[in-house]
């Protein structure tokens, strides 16, 4: 078996990292990990024991806070120059273990470079026929499963009982749908003989149950599947944790309520790692501070790294993934994983501030209801409306005077990046958000069509109101003493920032890029305050 790990490029050291701690933790040999652009590759094929190879799947997508998707591969890729020869290939790989007993068709992602065989709706085509001919029929529920034991054995009896009655009733000729008295019963008990009518009842019932039961099993949410051409050599892959119809896997948050441009969990804790691991800072020693707080997503990551908690276990309700579908998962062995690693987290914060403040009463809102849906309620996790400015003044420095260790703030924050999504309401050209992105952090918007148009867009209309935030967030970490406000972490997609930030370089500070990636397409930078000497 071998899996890939995907994540946003740029960021696969901090997952290949993560990923040795997880196996670490899990007492699980840690194999060759792959880099490659946007992810990992782990070969569990060679020197693994063959009963532990369901520990790694189960590890990384219960504790892995970066993992954006995880997908098992088919063996090595194949030629396909054409689609005689794709066809044959399918043939010789056996993966109908990765797929549910469901006879709903799974969906396809295909793509092609640098081979013959490009269309890919025609290959999509190829495969689903495959499908439907060869592995449908392996896949479908079996009648005689022990699952179905206990309902159809209830059916037998009743029918069997039915049938007797039957012959008993032409026999007889008599009505057995009374109540009588055994005189031989010493004990006078009362015996009570069901009519054909209560029996068939009973068997229509058990029968309609069997049949819900089957059914369900028939629509089963489907595995997704990956088809890669490149070079005339094919690869396919299937999602292990999430299905054709399911929540992507890096949505971790349910009823996750929305502010203006949210940025992804995975993100905020390759933001939150970064720092901790490129800046030595121990988050234990620092109380934090977001000041754009949105829906409140660096603090809540920030808060599951504090308990070292895993997402699995850090939210109030339980995750499922595809590959408890699957016709091989043994569903035992997965419980009794699951209770050895699903210890319980205490909800406390000790000693530690969180603070989260926006001029949006929405977003204020949004993370309340997020942070509280997660079970995170605490005196020392706070929430205050206004300017960042206000804040410090009055909400900070109340804070630490409030607080028994005295400990400085960081910052840890996403920056407006100065787009505005066009006013959907018009068609004039009124922008009307500071921020950019939907709930996956992806830019939509009429007039500019591509990722380069917005950054274009962000790098030469430069707002008056932005460029005085830009202004005024440089002024205040030039005013603030290090022992109020001692670190400072932006995630920037502004080219003018810290050019205006640091009033042109007088201030007494400047910025060093720590880390860049792209945020829903666009690309943004994470920065750390460095003071001058």
């Amino acid at each position: 078996m071998k899996l890939l790990i995907t994540i946003t490029p740029n960021l696969e050291k901090l997952l290949q990292n993560e990923i040795k701690e997880i196996l670490k933790l899990n007492k699980l040999q840690i194999p060759k990990l792959n880099v490659i652009d946007g992810g990992i590759e782990i070969d569990l094929s060679k020197d693994i024991n063959r009963n532990d190879k369901d520990y790694y799947l189960w590890s990384i997508s219960n504790c892995s806070r970066l993992a954006e998707s995880i997908r098992i591969r088919f063996g090595n890729s194949f030629p396909s120059k054409n689609f005689n020869q794709f066809n044959s290939n399918l043939e010789n790989l056996d993966f109908k273990t990765f797929f549910p007993t469901s006879s709903i068709e799974p969906q396809v992602m295909v793509s092609c470079s640098g081979s013959t065989l490009y269309h890919t709706n025609a290959i999509k085509e190829r495969f689903i026929d495959h499908f439907n001919k060869t592995i449908k029929s392996e896949i479908s529920v079996d009648i005689n499963n022990s699952k179905f034991k206990p309902i159809k054995k209830l059916l037998k009896n009743l029918k069997y009982k039915l049938r007797k009655l039957q012959i008993d009733n032409q026999i007889d000729n008599k009505n057995y749908n009374i109540e009588y008295e055994d005189n031989e019963n010493d004990n006078d008990e009362i015996i009570i003989i069901e009519s054909e009518e209560e029996i068939l009842n009973k068997i229509n019932k058990l029968q309609n149950q069997l049949d819900e039961i089957i059914n369900d099993q028939k629509n089963i949410p489907q595995t997704k599947v990956f088809i890669r051409i490149e070079n005339n050599q094919a690869q396919l892959s299937i999602d292990a944790c999430t299905s054709s119809q399911g929540e992507l896997f890096h949505k971790r948050t349910p009823n996750k309520h929305i502010s203006e441009a949210p940025i992804r969990e995975t993100l905020a804790s390759a933001i939150i790692m970064a720092i901790i691991n490129n800046s030595n800072i121990d988050l234990k020693e620092t109380n934090i501070w977001d000041p754009f707080v949105g829906s409140g997503t660096l603090i809540q990551e920030a808060i599951g790294i504090l308990l070292k908690s895993k997402p699995s276990n850090c939210t109030n309700y339980k995750r499922s993934f595809q590959f408890e579908r699957f016709k091989n998962h043994s569903t035992e062995r997965y419980l009794k994983y699951l209770h050895s690693i699903n210890k319980p987290v205490s909800s406390l914060i000790k000693n530690t501030l969180l603070i989260g403040s926006d001029i949006d009463q929405k977003a204020i809102d949004s993370s309340i209801f997020n942070l509280s849906n997660q079970g995170y309620q605490h005196d020392n996790i706070k929430f205050f409306k206004g300017d960042f400015q206000s804040i410090l003044s009055n909400q900070l420095l109340l804070n630490l005077n409030n607080d028994k260790n005295l400990k400085p703030f960081t910052i840890i924050t996403n920056l407006p990046y100065g787009a505005r999504i066009l006013n959907k309401n018009n068609n004039s050209n009124n922008y009307e958000h500071d921020h950019v992105g939907d709930d996956d952090g992806n830019f939509s918007t009429k007039k500019l069509e591509s990722n380069k148009d917005i950054n274009i867009y962000l790098n030469n209309n430069l707002s008056k109101d932005l460029k005085d935030l830009f202004k005024r967030f440089g002024d205040m970490i030039q005013e603030s003493n290090q022992s109020i406000l001692k670190n400072v972490f932006v995630l920037n997609g502004n080219s003018h920032f810290q050019l205006i930030s640091t009033n042109n370089g007088n201030h007494n500070f400047n910025w060093e890029r720590i880390l860049h990636f792209k945020n829903g397409g666009l690309s943004v930078e994470l920065l750390k305050m460095i003071k001058k000497n």
